[in-house]
Protein backbone atom coordinates (compact mmCIF):
# COMPACT_ATOMS: atom_id res chain seq x y z
CA UNK A 1 0.00 0.00 0.00
CA UNK A 2 1.57 3.33 -0.53
CA UNK A 3 0.11 6.66 -0.28
CA UNK A 4 -0.92 8.84 -3.06
CA UNK A 5 -2.66 11.95 -1.85
CA UNK A 6 -2.96 14.07 0.81
CA UNK A 7 -5.29 16.48 1.56
CA UNK A 8 -5.89 19.19 4.04
CA UNK A 9 -9.19 21.46 4.24
CA UNK A 10 -9.58 24.48 6.70
CA UNK A 11 -13.22 25.07 8.35
CA UNK A 12 -14.13 27.67 10.85
CA UNK A 13 -17.82 27.65 12.43
CA UNK A 14 -19.19 30.85 13.95
CA UNK A 15 -20.91 30.57 17.46
CA UNK A 16 -24.27 32.13 18.87
CA UNK A 17 -21.84 33.80 20.99
CA UNK A 18 -18.25 34.33 22.65
CA UNK A 19 -17.24 31.05 25.30
CA UNK A 20 -14.67 32.99 26.83
CA UNK A 21 -12.44 31.69 29.88
CA UNK A 22 -9.81 33.51 32.13
CA UNK A 23 -7.38 34.97 29.25
CA UNK A 24 -9.20 33.72 25.61
CA UNK A 25 -11.84 34.21 23.68
CA UNK A 26 -13.76 31.98 21.30
CA UNK A 27 -16.43 33.27 19.14
CA UNK A 28 -15.72 30.39 16.67
CA UNK A 29 -14.29 27.05 16.25
CA UNK A 30 -11.97 25.70 13.86
CA UNK A 31 -10.49 22.49 12.46
CA UNK A 32 -8.48 21.28 9.27
CA UNK A 33 -9.86 18.03 7.77
CA UNK A 34 -7.10 16.06 6.85
CA UNK A 35 -7.59 13.08 4.25
CA UNK A 36 -5.12 10.35 3.47
CA UNK A 37 -5.59 8.52 -0.06
CA UNK A 38 -3.71 5.14 -1.00
CA UNK A 39 -3.79 3.21 -3.86
CA UNK A 40 -5.80 0.38 -2.54
CA UNK A 41 -8.48 3.17 -1.73
CA UNK A 42 -8.23 3.20 2.04
CA UNK A 43 -8.51 6.73 3.06
CA UNK A 44 -7.12 7.91 5.92
CA UNK A 45 -9.19 11.23 7.98
CA UNK A 46 -8.98 12.82 10.97
CA UNK A 47 -10.34 16.39 12.29
CA UNK A 48 -7.71 18.20 14.26
CA UNK A 49 -6.81 21.87 14.59
CA UNK A 50 -8.98 23.41 17.51
CA UNK A 51 -7.28 26.83 17.66
CA UNK A 52 -7.00 30.49 16.25
CA UNK A 53 -8.53 30.65 12.22
CA UNK A 54 -5.59 32.73 11.54
CA UNK A 55 -3.09 29.83 11.37
CA UNK A 56 -5.41 27.05 10.00
CA UNK A 57 -4.26 28.29 6.50
CA UNK A 58 -0.62 28.54 7.14
CA UNK A 59 -1.27 24.62 8.34
CA UNK A 60 -2.86 23.97 5.19
CA UNK A 61 0.36 25.15 3.36
CA UNK A 62 2.87 23.06 5.35
CA UNK A 63 1.00 20.32 4.90
CA UNK A 64 0.53 20.45 1.01
CA UNK A 65 4.00 22.30 0.78
CA UNK A 66 6.28 20.32 2.80
CA UNK A 67 5.01 17.40 4.70
CA UNK A 68 2.89 15.95 1.93
CA UNK A 69 5.60 15.74 -0.84
CA UNK A 70 8.02 13.63 1.92
CA UNK A 71 4.99 10.91 2.22
CA UNK A 72 3.87 10.76 -1.33
CA UNK A 73 4.64 7.44 -2.51
CA UNK A 74 5.36 6.24 1.32
CA UNK A 75 4.05 3.06 3.24
CA UNK A 76 1.22 4.56 5.35
CA UNK A 77 1.64 2.26 8.19
CA UNK A 78 5.19 3.15 8.95
CA UNK A 79 4.31 5.42 11.32
CA UNK A 80 6.95 5.90 13.91
CA UNK A 81 9.10 6.65 10.65
CA UNK A 82 7.05 9.13 9.07
CA UNK A 83 6.98 10.64 12.13
CA UNK A 84 10.20 11.39 12.89
CA UNK A 85 10.83 12.88 9.08
CA UNK A 86 7.39 15.24 9.32
CA UNK A 87 8.92 16.74 12.70
CA UNK A 88 12.05 17.39 11.63
CA UNK A 89 11.07 18.77 8.35
CA UNK A 90 8.20 20.93 9.75
CA UNK A 91 9.44 22.04 12.76
CA UNK A 92 13.25 22.38 12.35
CA UNK A 93 12.90 25.48 10.16
CA UNK A 94 13.61 28.86 11.42
CA UNK A 95 11.26 31.94 11.15
CA UNK A 96 8.12 30.28 11.64
CA UNK A 97 5.59 29.64 14.38
CA UNK A 98 6.66 26.32 16.02
CA UNK A 99 2.86 25.58 17.19
CA UNK A 100 1.77 25.93 13.68
CA UNK A 101 4.18 23.65 12.32
CA UNK A 102 3.44 21.08 15.47
CA UNK A 103 -0.32 21.39 14.68
CA UNK A 104 0.10 20.77 10.92
CA UNK A 105 2.78 17.39 11.98
CA UNK A 106 -0.43 16.32 13.96
CA UNK A 107 -3.23 16.69 11.35
CA UNK A 108 -1.37 14.42 9.28
CA UNK A 109 0.27 11.49 12.23
CA UNK A 110 -3.85 11.30 13.20
CA UNK A 111 -4.94 10.43 9.84
CA UNK A 112 -2.09 7.99 9.45
CA UNK A 113 -3.26 5.98 12.21
CA UNK A 114 -6.78 6.11 10.88
CA UNK A 115 -5.42 4.48 8.04
CA UNK A 116 -3.73 1.83 10.35
CA UNK A 117 -7.02 1.04 12.37
CA UNK A 118 -8.25 0.18 9.11
CA UNK A 119 -5.77 -1.97 7.75
CA UNK A 120 -5.67 -3.64 11.06
CA UNK A 121 -9.77 -3.61 11.01
CA UNK A 122 -9.69 -2.55 14.80
CA UNK A 123 -10.97 0.26 16.52
CA UNK A 124 -8.06 2.50 17.67
CA UNK A 125 -8.81 2.18 21.18
CA UNK A 126 -8.36 -1.76 20.38
CA UNK A 127 -5.29 -1.67 18.56
CA UNK A 128 -3.92 0.91 21.24
CA UNK A 129 -4.58 -1.85 24.14
CA UNK A 130 -8.20 -1.73 24.86
CA UNK A 131 -8.07 -0.87 28.49
CA UNK A 132 -12.14 -0.11 28.15
CA UNK A 133 -14.62 0.16 25.87
CA UNK A 134 -16.93 3.32 27.83
CA UNK A 135 -15.29 6.41 28.98
CA UNK A 136 -17.54 8.85 31.28
CA UNK A 137 -18.21 12.49 29.45
CA UNK A 138 -17.64 15.81 31.02
CA UNK A 139 -18.94 19.20 29.33
CA UNK A 140 -16.77 22.14 29.76
CA UNK A 141 -18.17 24.93 30.68
CA UNK A 142 -19.41 27.62 33.13
CA UNK A 143 -17.85 29.80 30.58
CA UNK A 144 -17.97 33.92 31.29
CA UNK A 145 -21.16 35.42 30.26
CA UNK A 146 -21.79 39.20 31.25
CA UNK A 147 -25.13 39.19 31.72
CA UNK A 148 -25.12 35.65 34.28
CA UNK A 149 -25.57 35.56 37.76
CA UNK A 150 -24.10 32.62 39.74
CA UNK A 151 -27.20 30.82 39.95
CA UNK A 152 -27.80 30.91 35.62
CA UNK A 153 -24.25 28.43 35.92
CA UNK A 154 -26.07 26.55 38.73
CA UNK A 155 -29.25 26.20 35.70
CA UNK A 156 -26.00 25.04 32.89
CA UNK A 157 -24.70 22.19 35.20
CA UNK A 158 -28.83 21.43 35.52
CA UNK A 159 -28.74 21.15 32.09
CA UNK A 160 -25.50 18.89 31.61
CA UNK A 161 -27.41 16.28 34.12
CA UNK A 162 -30.54 16.55 31.91
CA UNK A 163 -28.47 15.33 29.12
CA UNK A 164 -26.73 12.52 30.79
CA UNK A 165 -23.44 13.62 31.27
CA UNK A 166 -20.85 12.69 34.34
CA UNK A 167 -19.93 15.87 35.47
CA UNK A 168 -18.53 19.32 33.98
CA UNK A 169 -14.90 20.96 33.80
CA UNK A 170 -16.26 24.55 34.82
CA UNK A 171 -14.08 27.82 33.84
CA UNK A 172 -12.65 30.09 36.97
CA UNK A 173 -9.67 32.31 37.09
CA UNK A 174 -10.95 35.31 35.17
CA UNK A 175 -12.62 37.02 38.41
CA UNK A 176 -11.21 37.35 41.72
CA UNK A 177 -10.60 34.19 43.99
CA UNK A 178 -14.41 34.89 45.88
CA UNK A 179 -16.30 35.56 42.82
CA UNK A 180 -15.27 32.43 41.12
CA UNK A 181 -15.40 30.56 44.17
CA UNK A 182 -19.06 31.89 44.77
CA UNK A 183 -19.81 30.78 41.05
CA UNK A 184 -18.51 27.27 41.68
CA UNK A 185 -20.59 27.15 44.97
CA UNK A 186 -23.53 27.36 42.94
CA UNK A 187 -22.11 24.95 40.23
CA UNK A 188 -21.89 22.10 42.72
CA UNK A 189 -25.24 22.77 44.32
CA UNK A 190 -26.70 22.10 41.23
CA UNK A 191 -24.86 19.45 39.77
CA UNK A 192 -25.29 17.57 42.83
CA UNK A 193 -22.86 15.65 44.76
CA UNK A 194 -21.85 12.65 42.53
CA UNK A 195 -21.71 15.02 39.47
CA UNK A 196 -17.95 15.33 38.90
CA UNK A 197 -16.76 18.78 38.64
CA UNK A 198 -13.28 20.27 37.77
CA UNK A 199 -12.38 23.60 37.91
CA UNK A 200 -10.14 25.33 35.00
CA UNK A 201 -7.97 28.58 35.30
CA UNK A 202 -6.33 28.47 32.25
CA UNK A 203 -3.43 29.90 33.68
CA UNK A 204 -5.36 32.95 35.19
CA UNK A 205 -3.86 33.29 38.47
CA UNK A 206 -1.01 33.78 40.48
CA UNK A 207 0.17 30.85 43.14
CA UNK A 208 -1.17 32.53 45.59
CA UNK A 209 -4.34 33.52 44.26
CA UNK A 210 -4.81 29.92 42.78
CA UNK A 211 -3.91 28.45 46.70
CA UNK A 212 -6.47 31.53 47.73
CA UNK A 213 -9.09 29.80 45.87
CA UNK A 214 -8.18 26.10 46.23
CA UNK A 215 -8.89 26.34 50.02
CA UNK A 216 -12.34 28.53 49.37
CA UNK A 217 -13.45 25.33 47.20
CA UNK A 218 -11.82 22.77 49.26
CA UNK A 219 -14.91 21.39 50.98
CA UNK A 220 -16.92 20.81 47.24
CA UNK A 221 -14.94 17.95 46.31
CA UNK A 222 -13.32 19.27 43.56
CA UNK A 223 -12.40 16.08 41.00
CA UNK A 224 -9.33 18.62 39.92
CA UNK A 225 -7.65 21.54 39.22
CA UNK A 226 -6.70 22.21 36.51
CA UNK A 227 -4.05 25.11 34.92
CA UNK A 228 -4.38 27.17 37.96
CA UNK A 229 -0.67 29.23 37.11
CA UNK A 230 0.13 32.04 34.77
CA UNK A 231 2.44 30.71 32.01
CA UNK A 232 5.52 32.42 32.64
CA UNK A 233 6.74 30.52 35.52
CA UNK A 234 3.72 27.93 35.40
CA UNK A 235 5.77 24.25 36.17
CA UNK A 236 7.39 25.52 39.51
CA UNK A 237 4.00 27.76 40.53
CA UNK A 238 2.27 24.64 40.35
CA UNK A 239 4.11 22.41 42.34
CA UNK A 240 3.78 24.96 44.86
CA UNK A 241 0.48 25.01 44.61
CA UNK A 242 0.11 21.14 44.54
CA UNK A 243 2.16 21.01 47.49
CA UNK A 244 -0.22 23.73 49.53
CA UNK A 245 -3.73 22.27 48.26
CA UNK A 246 -5.83 19.24 48.58
CA UNK A 247 -7.19 18.46 45.25
CA UNK A 248 -5.27 17.19 42.41
CA UNK A 249 -3.77 19.74 39.91
CA UNK A 250 -3.82 19.06 35.91
CA UNK A 251 -2.18 20.59 33.33
CA UNK A 252 -0.36 19.40 30.16
CA UNK A 253 -2.67 21.18 27.20
CA UNK A 254 -0.30 23.83 27.00
CA UNK A 255 2.57 21.87 26.17
CA UNK A 256 3.63 21.01 22.16
CA UNK A 257 6.08 18.23 22.77
CA UNK A 258 6.88 15.17 25.17
CA UNK A 259 9.38 16.61 26.56
CA UNK A 260 7.57 19.67 27.86
CA UNK A 261 5.37 17.36 29.84
CA UNK A 262 8.32 15.43 31.05
CA UNK A 263 9.42 19.14 32.62
CA UNK A 264 6.21 19.02 34.38
CA UNK A 265 6.31 15.84 36.05
CA UNK A 266 10.15 16.56 36.71
CA UNK A 267 8.66 19.19 38.63
CA UNK A 268 6.07 17.36 40.48
CA UNK A 269 3.66 20.05 39.04
CA UNK A 270 0.91 17.64 38.26
CA UNK A 271 -1.67 14.60 39.34
CA UNK A 272 -3.07 14.25 36.06
CA UNK A 273 -2.22 15.54 32.31
CA UNK A 274 -4.35 16.39 29.40
CA UNK A 275 -1.85 16.73 26.70
CA UNK A 276 -3.77 17.41 23.57
CA UNK A 277 -2.96 15.74 19.87
CA UNK A 278 -3.78 18.33 18.10
CA UNK A 279 -1.60 20.87 19.71
CA UNK A 280 1.10 18.63 20.55
CA UNK A 281 2.95 16.13 17.89
CA UNK A 282 -0.28 13.87 16.99
CA UNK A 283 -1.16 10.54 18.34
CA UNK A 284 2.11 8.96 18.50
CA UNK A 285 3.56 11.93 20.79
CA UNK A 286 0.52 11.60 23.15
CA UNK A 287 1.00 8.07 23.19
CA UNK A 288 4.84 8.73 24.57
CA UNK A 289 3.13 11.23 27.02
CA UNK A 290 0.87 8.35 28.48
CA UNK A 291 3.71 6.25 28.78
CA UNK A 292 5.57 8.47 30.57
CA UNK A 293 2.56 9.53 32.83
CA UNK A 294 1.68 5.56 33.50
CA UNK A 295 5.52 5.46 34.57
CA UNK A 296 5.03 8.31 36.98
CA UNK A 297 2.07 7.53 38.28
CA UNK A 298 -0.11 10.22 36.97
CA UNK A 299 -3.53 9.91 34.98
CA UNK A 300 -4.14 10.80 31.61
CA UNK A 301 -6.87 13.13 30.22
CA UNK A 302 -7.05 15.23 27.36
CA UNK A 303 -7.84 18.70 26.03
CA UNK A 304 -10.79 18.65 24.11
CA UNK A 305 -11.04 17.14 20.54
CA UNK A 306 -12.87 13.59 21.42
CA UNK A 307 -13.34 12.37 18.22
CA UNK A 308 -9.48 11.75 19.27
CA UNK A 309 -9.62 11.34 22.64
CA UNK A 310 -12.43 9.05 23.03
CA UNK A 311 -9.99 6.44 21.76
CA UNK A 312 -7.07 7.55 23.50
CA UNK A 313 -7.89 7.44 27.22
CA UNK A 314 -10.65 4.47 26.23
CA UNK A 315 -7.01 2.63 25.44
CA UNK A 316 -4.77 3.01 28.36
CA UNK A 317 -5.85 2.06 32.16
CA UNK A 318 -4.57 5.70 33.43
CA UNK A 319 -7.00 7.47 31.09
CA UNK A 320 -10.33 9.48 32.75
CA UNK A 321 -12.82 11.91 30.88
CA UNK A 322 -14.24 12.32 27.45
CA UNK A 323 -14.48 16.28 27.07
Amino acid sequence: MKIEKIEAIALSVKLPRDFRGSIYSVPQKNAVVTRIHTDEGLIGHCVNGEGEAAIQPQMVQIIDKEIAPLLIGQDPTRIEAHWDAIWRRATWRGGRDIRTAVRAVACVDSALWDILGKVANLPLYKLWGGARDRLPIIAIGGQYHDDYQPADYGREMEEFRELGLAGCKFKVGGKSPAEDYERTVAARKAGGEDFVLCVDANRGWSAQDAITFARLIEPLNIAWFEEPCLWHDDAAMMARVRKSIRMPVTAGQSEITCQGVRRLLDAGAVDYVNYDVSEGGGVTDWRRVAGLCAASGVRMAHHEEAQIASQLLSAVPHGTYAE
